[in-house]
């Protein structure tokens, strides 16, 4: 059975997705979960307590889903890990598209996501160095190649949602999102790459010269 505190924090994501995290105060949480004001203040001292939470959830989950990958970090694993992490950006739709905003009103959570960005491009870049020591990608064609072709990979990632939404797509098309990243990726391929990876995430095969 959730406790209170976790009905309060799923309550709270899904009125910041459905509205967007300035439109929703904490008499609109407890309202929704038809308790009071001060009950809700018993758990969370306030709307920022309620936010910090919720991006300790963020994280946790984001971490989990890396841990998986840097047990065998294959192609294979890498592309499954992709779905559910667009799938968790989905799930916390109101953060990524309401990031300036958080970074604004949360100075204490903007410190904590600016390492938690550092840490995911690192470790985007470790996989590819890890593909280009295992033989699987090309050495770099130019000097940081690769760490440029990392903080692309980030924007792809996690902007696909809020550049989808500028331009009136109502789909977010994250299946698109995966397969940019991956058409960046297999042009630098070497043969023992293309083998391995075996298919691209649209499942057709590469074709070998």
């Amino acid at each position: 059975m959730r406790s209170t505190k976790e009905k309060i924090l799923d309550t709270s994501i899904a009125l910041f997705n459905e509205r967007g995290l300035v439109n929703v105060s904490i008499r609109d949480i407890a309202n929704e979960l038809g308790i009071s004001p001060g009950n809700l203040t018993y758990h969370f001292k306030n709307k920022s307590n309620i936010i910090n939470d919720i991006y300790e959830r963020i994280v946790g989950e984001r971490i989990s889903l890396a841990s998986q990958v840097k047990l065998i970090p294959s192609f294979a694993n890498i592309n499954a890990m992709l779905e559910p992490l667009l799938e968790l950006f989905e799930k916390y739709r109101f953060f990524y598209l309401d990031i300036l905003e958080v970074r604004r009103a949360y100075p204490e959570i903007a410190g904590k996501h600016q390492s938690h960005i550092n840490f995911q491009i690192d470790f985007i870049k470790a996989q590819i160095d890890y593909s280009v020591e295992s033989g699987n990608m090309v050495p770099e064609p130019s000097r940081g190649f690769y760490a440029r072709m990392a903080h692309t990979v980030w924007l792809i990632l996690s902007f696909w949602m809020n550049q989808q939404i500028i331009r009136g797509k109502e789909d977010a098309d994250f299946n698109t999102a995966r397969t940019s990243m991956w058409d960046m990726v297999t042009p630098l391929l070497t043969e023992k790459g293309k083998a391995n990876f075996g298919i691209t995430p649209l499942n057709q095969k590469i074709d070998k010269p």
